[in-house]
Parts: C-alpha cells; structure tokens; sequence
C-alpha cells in the first residue's frame, strides 16, 4: 500500500490501482513530488505541453536542478489504463459538460482545459472548475 500524496495543486492517485516503483531520472533536471512524468526516449522527465505518449506515472520525490547525476526516484505508475488520478490545478474552467473530454498536460502539475492537441488525458469526474478526476490516454501505437 502507497502513502497517498495530499498536496493540492499536484497530480495524485484517485483509484487504488498504482504501484511504487523506482525510475532513472536526468541529470540536472528538477523533479517535483506531484508532477507527472513521461519517458523522452532517454530517461524520465516532467510532462510538458508537447507530451502526448510514454506517460509513466506521478513523481513521489522531489529533485533540485542542482543536483548532479542520475538518481532513482520513486514513482507511483498505473496499473492499468483505467488508474486515475485527481488534479487540483487545472488552466482554464472546467465544467461537468466536459466529463468523457480530452485535454493535454500544459506541465507536469497542470492540465490544460483549452488544449487539444495530443488528448492525453480524460477528465472522467469533475469536481470543480480547476479540478477534476482524469485518466491517462493510451494510444496503443496509433497517434491522435
């Protein structure tokens, strides 16, 4: 069993089926406990606006920029395609209209209500205007 995360304004588990596993990150880059992460072909980094695949889980640790070296840090990925997650820091308004509609990452703690472009996450629950349940897209191979 996982500690849950309860810092607001960070990505965190909504269903209970994410396992904790240890993941290489980059050297020099900043992590945050929250974020999301995604694979670059070369090691794992925060989600940006242009992220649309290889989405590997939520960052349970944070690193400085400062730090040198690779390290290992531990991160919660899901299970299955049906694992979700809350977000607290939604960019622009959410409505319950909107529940089963696609968005993007607009950074690694922040879903973008207004972007469309890769769909890389759906809200599944909304809560309120910044924040809602969402599940992460998996393309199976075949790009949006």
């Amino acid at each position: 069993m996982f500690r849950q995360n309860r810092l607001v304004g960070l990505m965190r588990p909504a269903s209970r089926d994410w396992s904790m596993t240890k993941l290489n990150t980059k050297t020099t880059t900043a992590y945050v406990a929250g974020g999301m992460l995604y694979n670059d072909g070369t090691d794992n980094v925060p989600a940006t606006t242009t992220t649309q695949g290889n989405v590997c889980g939520i960052c349970q640790e944070a690193k400085a920029v400062g730090d040198t070296g690779t390290q290992d840090l531990h991160v919660l990925v899901p299970n299955s395609p049906n694992s979700t997650f809350y977000c607290d820091n939604v960019s622009g308004t959410l409505t319950k209209a909107m529940e089963g509609d696609q968005f993007d990452f607009a950074s690694d703690v922040q879903i973008a209500q207004a972007a469309s472009t890769y769909d890389t996450v759906t809200l599944v629950k909304f809560i309120t205007s910044s924040s809602g349940i969402f599940k992460l897209n998996t393309t199976y191979g075949v790009e949006n």
